[in-house]
């Protein structure tokens, strides 16, 4: 699945309105009055509709940028895009971009975006059969988990929620599936758990055939899910527009998580699901600009604890905060 949406500038009254709106202590937009194209990659789930919410209601182009959003399956099938241009920005899994930089790549953290809840519901989990026997994190010692990227936030988590129930994390076996397919493939008895965002988790849910497990994301209070990233290169050549997207994705988040109408809405045309499932899935989750430092301090650590990487990759200069 792809969603693809520019949004032109039609009027000169709108220009000097947009312009008009930053303040002095903002970056400015484009001083010329072109706007300045910008491809973010995203994935195909609830929690990406803020960024279409922020295209259709104009707030990309207050600050001067022509946003288009690229849908993908998954942070890593989005990393070689941004190596090679083709996509500017990329919203996805922190997990996933601790590994890029261990490897090598320069990338920085430029904005938060999705938070999970620190109790309570979460905007994922890991649903398991109802029959599966599996009760606890601890159970799933031997099972076959499905998550949509090895080597990220899925089985990290998961892994430290089994360690934290008194199991042998090493003991779990995960497999990579698309979201799409993870119901069809555990009725199927393919997988005995699978790692679900929403809208999949409250779909699956719907039948007594399956059960939650639990959260893992809340293993690390306030867990970022995504985080917005760009190159080393975008930062340094063009620190400006980098500004520019931080602050339009202040405006965008903000607005969002205001218009409860509004961010159901875009949820319901992003996702083609029904209004109850939008208004479900708006509940799950904190959207936040803001960078969460410590959080992904936090994950990094983790990632040394499983030898997803063998020190922490996070230096100077991996959170540009201006």
């Amino acid at each position: 699945m792809k969603f693809k949406k520019t949004i032109s500038l039609t009027s000169a009254a709108l220009l000097a309105l947009s312009l008009s709106a930053c303040s002095n202590n903002e970056p400015d937009a484009a001083a010329d009055g072109e706007l300045d194209e910008l491809t973010v990659g995203i994935i195909p789930i609830a929690a990406y509709a803020a960024i279409p919410y922020g295209v259709d209601h104009g707030i990309f182009e207050e600050h001067g940028l022509d946003v288009t959003a690229q849908a993908s399956s998954g942070g890593a099938e989005m990393l070689p895009a941004l190596q090679t241009g083709d996509m500017d920005v990329v919203i996805g899994n922190v997990s996933n971009l601790l590994l890029a930089v261990d490897q090598g790549l320069d990338m920085r953290v430029v904005s938060g975006y999705q938070n999970s809840l620190q109790e309570g519901q979460d905007v994922n989990g890991v649903v398991v059969r109802a029959d599966s026997g599996i009760e606890t994190w601890a159970d799933l010692e031997g099972a076959e988990v499905a998550v949509n990227a090895l080597r990220g936030q899925g089985d990290l988590t998961i892994m430290e929620s089994v360690d934290q129930d008194g199991g042998d994390p090493e003991q779990v076996n995960f497999v990579e599936l698309n979201f799409p397919d993870m119901e069809s493939q555990l009725e199927r008895g393919n997988v005995d758990a699978v790692w679900l965002p929403e809208p999949f988790m409250h779909n699956a849910l719907e039948s007594d055939d399956y059960k939650l497990l639990g959260h893992p994301n809340q293993i690390v209070s306030g867990m970022p899910t995504v985080v917005s990233f760009v190159t080393g290169g975008l930062v340094d050549e063009d620190p400006d527009l980098v500004r520019r997207y931080q602050a339009a994705m202040d405006d965008v988040l903000t607005a969002f998580a205001a218009d409860e109408e509004g961010a159901m809405e875009a949820v319901v045309e992003f996702m083609d699901v029904p209004p109850e499932v939008a208004e479900i899935a708006s509940d799950l989750e904190s959207h936040d600009a803001a960078i969460p430092t410590e959080a992904i301090q936090q994950l990094a650590d983790l990632m040394v604890k499983y030898d997803f990487v063998e020190e922490n990759p996070i230096s100077e200069g991996f959170f540009f905060e201006e």
